[in-house]
């Protein structure tokens, strides 16, 4: 039994004697040290691996909301407010120029880490490929915006212009409608005054006494003043509104000269006589002036 036990400490010590010499030895260091190495480029790799993930999500999320905010901006656009939209459309553009920069900073870090994947590989190109895509179409649509805002520009120049003309020509109808109310006033006044008559009705002594009538001798009758009528004396008319003139008499005689067969006295309803005037033009053709001697 001794001899057994002493047999095996004596080959726990040979084998820890040679454990400690091949821990020792050159190559056994050499192959814990590429063992460290393989490690660490284990550990880097695993966390650029996360980072590559991290930047690819952040690039896929600034892409979404490029999406979402394009809707806005055809909204914005048809709702006519570019202003608004060319601004969003700059941000846009830098939000894309940053994640171009993402994009090559990741290829950068790949091609320095030696990365063979191939998926991450093909959805870096992807994202890449997408941002280059978006740029043209937002350097396209703001191209788009910009020449609708010369147009509407131009559009509101001429607006302008139009309502300027319009304001002219409302200016220059203004004046006209003065020039032709002045006109008017002038030619209801003149056909006013062609159409206007004066009446004076009284006995042969008003008449006399107004002045219409000259006073008449023993063998001399009384006439027509020619001194002029007091228009204040008569009534005035239109002889366009005549066509019988009471006389409030029984008896009643024109003295003014005007054709016979331009009128007639005869009785009215009331019993009074009455001045019907047959024919306007021709009563009035010889004078505007009608005088007549009551009783």
């Amino acid at each position: 039994m001794k001899t057994k036990l002493s047999f095996f400490a004596m080959s726990l010590l040979f084998v820890l004697a040679v454990s400690c010499d091949v821990e020792r030895s050159e190559k056994y260091q050499t192959l814990l040290a590429e063992r460290d190495s393989l490690y660490t480029e284990a550990v880097a790799a695993k966390g650029g691996f996360d980072q590559a993930l991290n930047t690819i999500n952040e690039i896929e999320n600034a892409l979404e909301s490029v999406r979402a905010q394009e809707n806005i901006i055809m909204m914005e656009n048809q709702e006519g407010n570019t202003n608004k939209a060319v601004s969003e459309i700059n941000a846009i553009q830098q939000t894309l120029q940053e994640n171009r920069n993402k994009i090559n900073n990741l290829e950068k870090q790949l091609a320095e880490q030696g990365s063979k994947s191939k998926a991450l590989n093909q959805t870096v190109s992807r994202l890449k490929k997408q941002l280059e895509e978006k740029d043209v179409f937002i350097t396209n649509l703001k191209s788009e915006l910009q020449q609708s805002r010369q147009e509407i520009a131009q559009l509101n120049e001429q607006v302008s212009d139009l309502n300027e003309n319009i304001n002219t020509l409302n200016t220059n109808l203004d004046e006209m409608n003065v020039q032709n109310a002045a006109q008017q006033a002038t030619i209801e006044n003149q056909d006013a005054m062609l159409n206007t008559v004066w009446i004076c009705i009284a006995t042969q002594q008003g008449l006399v006494e107004k002045g219409v009538l000259s006073k008449g001798g023993l063998f001399q009758a009384s006439e027509i003043s020619k001194q002029g009528f007091d228009k204040s004396q008569f009534m005035q008319g239109n002889k366009r509104d005549l066509d019988i003139i009471p006389l409030h008499s029984k008896k009643a005689k024109v003295m003014t000269n005007h054709p016979e067969s331009s009128y007639q006295i005869k009785e009215g309803e009331e019993g009074s006589l009455i001045l019907q005037i047959l024919d306007k033009d021709a009563f009035w053709g010889m004078s505007n002036y009608l005088v007549v001697s009551i009783k």
